[in-house]
């Protein structure tokens, strides 16, 4: 009865470490990396077609955020740096120190400190790092996320927009799959 016992405990077990442990198929890549909108700016489209709702979206966001900013996630830079939590609260937040001219006599000099604060609004898309893996059983592509990064857009002193910029990556497993 006993043999019967640990063999109903210990079978489930085996069966999801070689379920868990199973071949993944032929690899495609070992790194793909891509930006998957999370705001679609045609409005004419489906919700579901280049972005998420609203709520949806701010909420992961606000996840992603909140947890790197509590430490319950390792946060590295684009160049795979672990920073630290003072590191990650003033991600996104700029100071410029400058001076001004008067506009009126004498027109003497004073300087100021210009403090700019990222809005996460402005979080528009998350960066992805993936294995790809072709499934034969299915004749699908199986993609395993090795990272992500929310994408912060970046604009010029005009107003038009440069392109967007990783805020902070996060690893699976908190670890840098890759080495420079």
């Amino acid at each position: 009865m006993k043999k019967l016992q640990l063999f109903s405990v210990l079978l489930p077990i085996i069966l999801m470490v070689v379920a868990c442990s199973a071949d993944r198929g032929e690899i495609i890549t070992e790194r793909i990396v891509y930006d998957v909108p999370l705001k679609n700016a045609d409005p004419g489209a489906d919700w579901w077609e280049n972005g998420l709702p609203g709520p949806y979206r701010d909420k992961l966001i606000n996840r992603m955020m909140d947890d790197a900013i509590a430490g319950k996630v390792a946060v590295f830079s684009g160049i795979g740096k672990k920073l630290t939590a003072d590191e990650i609260k003033n991600l996104g937040t700029e100071t410029i120190k400058t001076s001004f001219q008067r506009a009126y006599p004498p027109y003497d000099s004073y300087d100021t400190t210009i403090i700019q604060q990222f809005d996460v609004r402005d979080i528009s898309r998350i960066r992805f790092l993936e294995e790809w893996y072709y499934d034969n059983g299915n004749h699908l592509i199986d993609k395993k996320i090795l990272g992500m990064a929310p994408m912060l857009e970046s604009y010029d002193p005009e107003g038009k927009l440069r392109g967007y910029e990783a805020l902070f990556w996060v690893y699976r497993d908190g670890k840098v799959p890759f080495e420079r």
